[in-house]
């Protein structure tokens, strides 16, 4: 049984290249905001994360996905950005644990 053309569209649903261009800005902005929170800095006599440069990115994406895209495309790329941040966590996590070669003198700052 040959499928119909509406069934195959829907099945395999092709996305613009503005959608894919802000999933991947999203995703990386996400995951770069939470790699650089931990290095601090000062401004003004506040000190504040490094990630406050980057996150709003990952912010006004969001709101633009679910503006131009609807709220159930902008909720599935949301749970996709914290999947894929808890892959590079779970990632780094299993760096840090994994013995270091003799020679390499890296693994407190790794750490």
């Amino acid at each position: 049984m040959v499928p119909e053309p509406r069934e195959l569209t829907d099945r395999y649903t092709r996305y613009s290249p503005w959608f894919v261009v802000s999933v991947g800005t999203f995703i990386t902005s996400l995951i770069t905001a939470n790699i650089i929170a931990v290095k601090l800095f000062i401004v003004v006599g506040l000190v504040l994360p490094a990630a406050i440069i980057i996150f709003p990115i990952s912010y006004i994406l969001g709101d633009v996905l679910t503006e131009v895209y609807g709220y159930d495309q902008a909720r599935r790329v949301i749970w996709l950005g914290f999947l894929c941040n808890l892959l590079t966590v779970i990632a780094i996590f299993v760096g840090s644990i994994l013995p270091p070669a003799p020679f390499w003198k890296g693994q407190a700052a790794y750490e």
